[in-house]
């Protein structure tokens, strides 16, 4: 009996049992679902729950299709915070790409209970556990490579050569994904224009101009189609626009950057201020340190089982089939290519590092399958199955050592942060804090109407000084920073509030002397 028979003749029983994607679904849904952040968060997080429950435009590139997955939840969901439901979008988002790598990785491997291996060291993986359970945009872009990976794989496995119309749901799934995130530009968007030339190269001799121009219509369609979520802050900016410039359009609306021109809202859709100038032409030492940090990750996110079978299953899927392990590098390469060209003022390039998990994953599957067969061929007197639960127990085990950096059900720490802030606040204060404590304060203040008297200034005090910009702006105020003592150096401040978090100061000599 061969190593391939063998492993084809793993007993199954039911469609449920031979994909058991949907059951990962349930599991890991309830798994993200139960650590995710119960309640409000802080820095880009808040702003996504803040942003979701208004229906406002978040920081550059605006994030449209998030903002409304997450104000859809707001309204749909029956139970938990408005915080929380916006978080639950990442929980359901990283549950389906589980769900449907475990799809992709059983139709490249050739069974279920093998990719489901590779589905386990996914779904426990830091990256995407982490970003399971805060509310943020990467879930759904890993969610967003997967289902354009698999419709791919699903149009080119076709026994038939495939008709270019075939490639509409990609071509879908290609629109939403370049709306959400450059990451997804960078690393799925060509390997969609490399099925295109794939079905067309195939096709060649068999499509008549008419019908090529009635496919690439289609085509088209789709992927516009998929763009229309940009549509979104064009459509906020026309009801409530334009702003004053100040304080990311509140009171009015929340938009952020407050753009007073149509020009100013393509600015922030295409990045604005917030990206230029954050990718360079790396150095070999930020090349080297590049290379270390995502190495460490590896190393973290799979432990050294999943980087053995990860490096294995990438030699063994490389001598099966070429174009599946280059579309798997592919990914893998073009990450690493965004992270060398990001700049040291991006301070938190590790998280940038999920889609490299993906094609990791994968090869660990691929690992999986090179193990097994590696044992039947040298007779070694394994069973299959026992291998296959050996190997899943430690994924599942490693996994298990990482829920005390991935869970989050306990973290409340920003909400009290917050309301003790304002519980010290007298009338009519001004705050002026950081990205990270501001836009907790802003959640509170304009989605739960907590102290509406109060006056959430963020801003960092590199890009104005704090005290130039309370004489500026708030002669006539008490006001009050938020931060860490080097955020206040040299000006003349009485502490409120020490917490190891942040602390809450006061300007002496504002109006409340």
């Amino acid at each position: 009996m061969t190593a391939s028979r063998s492993i084809h003749q793993l007993p199954t029983a039911g469609v449920v049992v031979r994909s058991p994607s949907f059951l990962l679904f349930l599991a890991f849904l309830v798994l993200y679902g139960w650590t995710a952040a119960p309640d409000v968060l802080s820095g880009d997080s808040a702003e996504f729950q803040l942003a979701s429950v208004l229906t406002g435009v978040p920081h550059p590139t605006t994030y449209p299709l998030a903002t409304l997955l997450g104000h859809l939840a707001t309204q749909a969901l029956p139970f938990g915070t408005l915080a929380w439901r916006v978080t639950a979008v990442s929980s359901v988002c990283a549950a389906l790409t589980v769900a449907l790598f475990a799809l992709l990785a059983q139709r490249i491997v050739g069974h279920p209970w093998v990719a489901l291996t590779g589905a386990l060291a996914l779904g426990l993986s830091p990256g995407l556990w982490n970003a399971a359970t805060i509310a943020e945009i990467y879930a759904l872009l890993a969610l967003l490579i997967v289902a354009l990976e698999l419709t791919l794989l699903q149009v080119q496995d076709h026994t038939s050569p495939p008709a270019l119309s075939r490639l509409a749901p990609a071509a879908l799934i290609a629109g939403l994904g370049l709306t959400h995130h450059g990451l997804f530009a960078v690393t799925a968007l060509p390997l969609f224009a490399a099925g295109i030339v794939a079905v067309l190269w195939r096709e060649r001799q068999q499509m008549s101009v008419r019908e090529l121009a009635t496919s690439a219509g289609w085509l088209s369609l789709a992927f516009l189609a998929g763009m229309t979520p940009w549509l979104y802050p064009l459509v906020q900016f026309a009801r409530f626009g334009p702003f004053d410039g100040v304080d990311y359009g509140l009171p009015r609306h929340y938009f952020w950057g407050a753009p007073q021109s149509w020009w100013e809202v393509v600015d922030l859709m295409t990045g604005g201020e917030v990206r230029r100038g954050i990718f360079q032409a790396p150095d070999a030492r930020s090349v080297f340190a590049t290379l270390q940090m995502v190495g460490r990750r590896l190393w973290f996110e799979f432990g050294p089982i999943g980087a053995l079978l990860g490096l294995a299953g990438s030699v063994a899927l490389l001598r099966r089939s070429v174009w599946l392990w280059r579309a798997a590098a592919w990914v893998f390469v073009a990450t690493l290519a965004y992270l060398l060209m990001l700049g040291p003022a991006v301070g938190d390039a590790p998280v940038f590092t999920l889609p490299m998990l993906l094609p990791w994953a994968l090869w660990i599957a691929a690992g999986v399958d090179a193990v097994i067969r590696w044992t039947q061929l040298w007779r070694i007197r394994w069973h299959t199955v026992a291998t296959l639960a050996l190997l899943a127990a430690l994924t599942l085990g490693w996994g298990a050592t990482r829920y005390r950096v991935s869970a989050k059900q306990h973290l409340w720490l920003y909400r009290e942060f917050a309301t003790a802030t304002f519980a010290v606040l007298p009338p009519d204060a001004a705050v002026i804090a950081h990205w990270e404590q501001g836009t907790t304060l802003l959640y509170l203040r304009f989605v739960e109407g907590v102290r509406p008297d109060v006056w959430v200034d963020v801003v960092e005090p590199g890009d104005d000084p704090w005290l130039e910009r309370a004489h500026r702006r708030y002669p006539d105020r008490p006001v009050y920073f938020v931060g860490q003592p080097e955020s206040v150096a040299g000006i003349p401040v009485e502490l409120v509030i020490d917490e190891p978090y942040a602390d809450v100061y006061r300007l002496q000599g504002s109006s409340q002397d």
